[in-house]
């Protein structure tokens, strides 16, 4: 499998899943003009999208998913409460195009990939990540997320490679102009995850075969790339974790991650 983020943060969100013999988008946060440009310079065709993956139905999600069902022949999978609350020009469109609808915790396949859905906490009606598994390798998909429940850790564990949330430094965004009610949603168990949050799952999720960590979604106002690597580094010695051991990058808005290949 191949892993391209082609968007993070919460002015749009998109990420390219590769193998042999499937392309798949998950999340259309971008318009179709910038998925087809970036998609572009990755050598893909926007033609060649055989399916999206939805997490869920904000803005910065689906930005580009009306045009992109309209212009191209894509299957879009998503939990029927993320359908009913998308805007109703949206809902009609994937209501006349070729979709299917899933259900946290149930896996289901997508020629040689099985996908598992899984429940996230966020303020939005149905919130799911992926994870997917291809050819005895395993990607964890997860952003937009407010805490991480023990129910999940087992499945989320031990992954080659994980696109995992560092949206925000707690100092930075207490300390932002931002207003406090927005300070105290972003914050909360229904906002986003903070680096420090999000290094201190990470470090019980990885495991032998855990080679890749993107951290995604990062805001531009109340992080830094390198906030967020040091604090990583930081909580990863806590346990006596190296975290040179792993190619951990930050994913952009406007600049995604480079191509990693498992």
């Amino acid at each position: 499998m191949e892993i391209t983020v082609l968007a993070s943060g919460s002015k749009g969100n998109a990420t390219l899943i590769k193998t042999e013999n499937s392309t798949i988008l998950i999340d259309a946060g971008i318009s179709y003009l910038q998925l087809r440009k970036r998609l572009a310079f990755h050598q893909i065709n926007i033609e060649q999208i055989d399916a999206v993956l939805l997490t869920h139905e904000h803005g910065d999600h689906i930005k580009g998913l009306d045009v992109l069902l309209r212009k191209e022949n894509t299957t879009v999978f998503l939990t029927n409460d993320t359908l009913k609350s998308t805007p109703s020009k949206l809902q009609e469109t994937i209501l006349s195009s070729k979709f299917q609808v899933i259900q946290p915790n149930q896996k289901f396949a997508f020629n040689e990939i099985d996908i598992m859905p899984f429940s996230i906490s966020h303020d939005s009606s149905d919130a799911v990540g992926y994870v997917l598994y291809s050819d005895g390798k395993k990607i964890v998909y997860c952003t937009d997320i407010g805490y991480l429940p023990d129910r999940d850790f087992d499945l989320l564990r031990g992954a080659n490679a994980y696109v995992f949330e560092a949206n925000y430094d707690v100092t930075l965004l207490f300390t932002s102009a931002r207003p406090f009610y927005l300070k105290q949603r972003i914050d909360s168990v229904k906002g986003h995850m903070s680096n420090t949050d999000s290094a201190y799952n990470m470090v019980s999720l990885v495991g032998i075969n855990t080679e890749h960590i993107i951290l995604a979604h990062p805001s531009e106002e109340c992080n830094t790339k390198e906030l967020a690597i040091e604090t990583y580094r930081e909580v990863f010695a806590e346990y006596d974790k190296d975290l040179e051991d792993y190619n951990v990058v930050v994913a952009s808005q406007n600049e995604g991650a480079k191509t990693i290949k498992l």
